[in-house]
């Protein structure tokens, strides 16, 4: 608690794909709305641009849902902002998932790839055989959190680990040896089969230092500001998830539209076949 009384926001109160939802927010209010006919057909309401962070948001909130099955003893952060200036689509850098138990630190990219082959070798990643930047990158962001931890001072093992979701097929021809690549579902049991590697004192000191905001970004010193800060942050945050929640329902509603026609063109399709076939087999 604050002196007065005011709960901090934590970076462990953070949602899973909280900056990739803020971004799909932002995409899909500078989008045209859909017109009657469009909406009455079922099209698609997420724009084209919006649609590879609305993927990413689903697959951070499916990896975040596995990852609250950890035991105790374990903290997970979520959107961990490790970056301070909008990049060129005006989103800015962030960690999708640090994991933090005895078995070490864990930074988990997480790579949405619904119904997609997948390929690991040494050196690469390739979806439906396209080679994708996921080794190189993930090495940059578990570089960047062993920064904050040698900055302050406090020692234990990072790893890096792309986290498949939603793959129809993964071969793994060799393991990289800076990145583990592992389908999302085995996540969870992956990493409570590690090893111990630190004790509590230190597991509690890692959880601690990623736990506070100011660790990630600079916040204001005087404490009036970083309650105006921290309120603000959490009504930016609640009207995200609002936000974000009107767009599933949107998708889920055109979905259910396009299956209904769907149905409609089969029955009338059966409808006209009928008479057919009865006229061919008298």
């Amino acid at each position: 608690m604050n002196d007065d009384g005011r709960r901090a926001t934590r970076m462990r109160d953070r949602a899973p794909g909280a900056a990739v939802m803020e971004q799909v927010v932002r995409l899909q209010t500078q989008a045209a709305p859909r017109s009657a006919l469009a909406r009455a057909l079922g099209a698609r309401p997420i724009a084209a641009d919006a649609a590879p962070w609305y993927a990413g948001a689903l697959g951070e909130r499916e990896v975040g849902a596995l990852l609250d099955r950890l035991p105790e003893g374990w903290s997970v952060f979520h959107a961990v902002p490790v970056g301070t200036k909008p990049d060129a689509t005006g989103a800015v850098a962030d960690v999708d998932h640090i994991v933090v138990g005895p078995p070490g630190v864990f930074v988990v990219n997480t790579k949405h790839h619904r119904g997609q082959r997948v390929w690991v070798g040494e050196r690469a990643v390739l979806v439906a055989g396209q080679k994708q930047p996921y080794l190189r990158n993930s090495d940059l962001e578990a570089s960047r959190v062993r920064g904050v931890l040698a900055q302050a001072g406090i020692a234990a093992p990072v790893t890096a680990v792309v986290a498949l979701v939603g793959t129809r097929e993964v071969t793994v021809r060799q393991q990289p040896r800076r990145v583990l690549v592992i389908r999302a579902e085995g996540l969870v049991r992956w990493l409570t089969r590690r090893p111990a590697v630190l004790d509590a004192a230190t597991t509690a000191a890692v959880a601690g230092l990623f736990d506070d905001p100011s660790t990630w970004r600079p916040v204001p010193s005087p404490a009036d500001s970083v309650a105006a800060d921290t309120a603000a942050v959490g009504a930016v945050a609640a009207d995200t998830a609002e936000r974000f929640a009107s767009i599933e329902r949107e998708v889920r509603n055109a979905q259910l539209v396009r299956f209904g026609w769907g149905v409609a063109v089969a029955l009338g399709a059966v409808a006209v076949a009928l008479p057919v076939f009865a006229v061919l087999t008298r």
